[in-house]
């Protein structure tokens, strides 16, 4: 996340007294998602921890990779598959999750998609299945959460058995900031997700994103071939910044690396036998937030812009099959280096929001290109280690905690320096920002004195009762400001797993890990495994749920964003350090792991949406998909295309693997599909006229490369018939107009 969650709650001042008023009362309303009473738990299991050697005595060098040895079986073919599809939802009138600033959606400039990958031993392709194999999906969404992942599952094992399950199944996010919201099962999100409606769930994104993914996986298995995979690793510089140098520059090993950041761009190759490409897996440490706080239409950001240059380069020799995904990497605390049109000074970037995102997109597109080739074979077996552990009152060995001895985990809060945002999505909330710590928190500032008005001591003192009532010595240097934990507003058990592929090990973190944490988690990991045969360890951040931040101690001191976003204390990373540690070493003795705790599913209860349409109408004298405003007759590159035309809601209709325009060529007397939706350079607006009009306006930003010619924009939807409630489809189509 940007910005913080609690923004909507300071704009809502009367949603913000009932979820108080809720805790402090203990209505049932706020319920946890954990078991009443929660034991500690024990950090051993089978194999004994290992002491986590230092950032610094590791291998710098790219992602860590390490000289490994060769005692894993070999293997150099594989089994692979792809799989894309369409999980974008509402069009409008639906929250947005990530800046949790009150965005409401209003269109779509480009489509969002779910993007799997199958990858199994060779012999998992018999009929007995005696080869591991492992599903990886990167999905354009804010966050993964655990509600969705347990209905993945569930969809998958209807159709296929045991074949994939929660532990060979991996769901990530990109972690776009404008993308659709409501599908989380756990509240807090809920209340970043809400709408203007202060709706904060919708079943009808719920199913578009799970159905989505389901569809993305089984083309990819419905695509499973025997091919080869290979990796290719670079530098990216100058592309990202660090937005938190001064809790980074706080680690006792900041010093010991060049960059405060993690450069190291990691691509995976998937090629046919016959060296068909397949598609492609890229990670790069980013926030994907070069569309700023006020852009209102659903896009898979600069990540998404990559994406759709790469399937356009690749897929001419895939035919049209080719899948690709760039993923997120340990990005808690990493900007663009251009910045958005809504940052803190100094992290600002264009006024033109979509220039601010090919800037970054085409930066990642160039460094995915040059890698293309350069990859070197991935030989090795495939294997999952995975379970679900209970973070409330977990015991961490002094072995993982630097010299501080055992320590227990908090129970989950966040720190007022959340409320304040990130740069590149600022709250602007008087009297909150970062660095507030327990021993520097004031009503009055008068310590810092960074904000003294009237009106920042007002609203630090409007919560002086609950930040009075739940602070918590656990939580160290945290000013707490919503007792999350104690409210019952987020899921305490987390899924922790690794997932083998040959040479590489993905760990999967439910979470957002800032750049020493990943520098620290890798070098871990590695170390248990570098004698197995693997010698790259890649960090995927926001996998298979969320649980806001993870920092190092050190940051976690300085009560910066992502400090006071760690929701389970000090010790919070040093947690996850132990569990996968643990992972690694019974992936490396061929030792079976077990859930700790039984996942939370909150499938079976009902939460607050916003009304479904209730029916759609237009003037008498018009039509469905009337056009209302005809385009220039002629453009020129570079120039805007638009039209506006009578239009229903499109929530009557998703138009999932469809579109809701189409900008159309003219070749050789017929008219011949361009562009939709699903492309960056083409925008649909909805805008609701009254109590049941609508219209939807068509831009189409004419690119550079466009073919000279005579072309049209068209748009098509559904209408709802309030007396008969049926849905019927509608189309139009613009005047004709020249491009030169």
């Amino acid at each position: 996340m940007t910005t913080s969650f609690i923004s909507p709650l300071l704009l809502r001042p009367t949603m913000l007294l009932v979820s108080i008023c809720t805790a402090v009362l203990g209505l049932t309303s706020c319920e946890t998602d954990s078991a009443d009473t929660t034991s500690a738990q024990s950090a051993s299991i089978q194999t004994p921890a290992t002491n986590t050697p230092s950032a610094a005595a590791s291998s710098r060098t790219l992602n860590y990779s390490a000289n490994a040895s060769t005692s894993a079986q070999p293997m150099s073919q594989y089994l692979v598959g792809s799989g894309k599809a369409d999980i974008t939802g509402a069009a409008a009138e639906t929250g947005m999750f990530g800046y949790a600033s009150g965005q409401v959606v209003q269109g779509i400039n480009d489509r969002l998609y779910a993007h799997a990958f199958i990858i199994g031993e060779e012999d998992s392709s018999q009929s007995n299945n005696s080869g591991q194999r492992v599903v990886y999906v990167s999905a354009d969404m804010g966050a993964m959460f655990t509600a969705v992942k347990l209905e993945v599952i569930k969809r998958l094992q209807a159709d296929y058995g045991d074949l994939y399950d929660d532990d060979n199944v991996m769901l990530t996010a990109t972690h776009t900031h404008v993308s659709n919201a409501g599908y989380s099962h756990q509240q807090l999100y809920q209340i970043a997700s809400t709408d203007d409606t202060l709706a904060g769930y919708s079943s009808q994104n719920f199913n578009a994103i799970v159905g989505g993914i389901v569809t993305s996986i089984k083309r990819a298995h419905d695509t499973l071939t025997l091919g080869s995979l290979s990796l290719a690793q670079g530098e990216l510089k100058g592309a990202t910044v660090n937005r938190s140098e001064f809790a980074y520059n706080n680690n006792v090993d900041a010093q010991d690396f060049d960059t405060n950041v993690n450069e190291t761009m990691t691509q995976l190759r998937l090629n046919a036998a016959d060296g068909t490409p397949v598609g492609l897996i890229n990670w790069f440490a980013l926030h994907p937030t070069s569309f700023s706080n006020q852009f209102m239409h659903l896009s898979a950001d600069n990540k998404g812009y990559a994406q759709i240059g790469a399937e356009k380069i690749f897929a001419k020799d895939s035919n049209d099959s080719f899948v690709a995904a760039f993923a997120n990497a340990d990005e808690g605390d990493v900007l663009t280096a251009g910045g958005n049109a809504n940052s803190k000074p100094g992290y600002q970037g264009s006024s033109n929001e979509w220039e601010n995102v090919k800037r970054d997109g085409q930066l990642q597109l160039d460094k995915a290109v040059e890698l293309w080739d350069q990859g070197s074979p991935v030989a090795g077996p495939v294997d999952v280690r995975a379970r679900w552990v209970d973070l409330k009152g977990y015991q961490v060995d002094g072995k993982f905690t630097n010299g501080a001895g055992n320590k227990v985990l908090c129970t989950p809060a966040r720190g007022y320096s959340f409320a304040a945002g990130g740069e590149n999505g600022p709250s602007n909330i008087p009297g909150v920002y970062e660095g507030m710590t327990r021993e520097n928190f004031r009503i009055n500032d008068d310590i810092n004195k960074i904000d003294q008005s009237f009106l920042g001591s007002l609203t630090r003192g409007a919560f002086g009762i609950v930040s009075t009532v739940n602070q918590d010595d656990c939580q160290a240097e945290k000013q707490v400001l919503l007792p999350t934990g104690n409210w019952g507003w987020i899921n305490t058990e987390q899924p922790v797993q690794l997932m083998r592929i040959g040479n590489i090990v993905l760990v999967a973190i439910p979470g957002e890990p800032t750049t020493m944490v990943g520098r620290r988690m890798r070098a871990a990991v590695l170390e248990q495994l570098k004698d197995s045969g693997v010698d790259t360890v890649i960090v995927n951040g926001l996998a298979n749920n969320y649980s806001g931040y993870l920092s190092t101690r050190e940051e976690f001191a300085t009560q910066h964003y992502e400090g006071a976003s760690t929701e389970y204390g000090p010790y919070q990373t040093s947690a996850y350090i132990q569990e996968y540690t643990q992972l690694a070493q019974a992936m490396r003795d061929n030792i079976d792991v077990y859930d700790r705790v039984t996942p939370p599913d909150r499938s079976n209860r009902s939460f607050n949406e916003r009304p479904s349409v209730i029916f759609d109408d237009k003037p008498i004298h018009q039509s469905w998909g009337q056009t209302l405003t005809q385009p220039n007759s002629n453009y020129q590159k570079g120039e805007v295309a638009t039209a506006v035309f009578r239009a229903a809601h499109p929530k009557n209709n998703l138009r999932t693997e469809d579109s809701f325009l189409i900008v159309q060529r003219y070749e050789n007397g017929q008219w011949i599909d361009y562009l939709s939706d699903s492309d960056f350079e083409t925008t649909y607006t909805w805008q609701r006229q009254g109590v049941a009009y609508s219209k939807a306006i068509i831009d189409w930003r004419i690119a550079d490369d466009t073919p000279a010619g005579t072309y049209r924009l068209t748009h098509q939807g559904d209408w709802k018939n309030g007396w008969t409630r049926k849905i019927k489809p509608y189309s139009g189509a613009s005047n004709s107009f020249t491009v030169q």
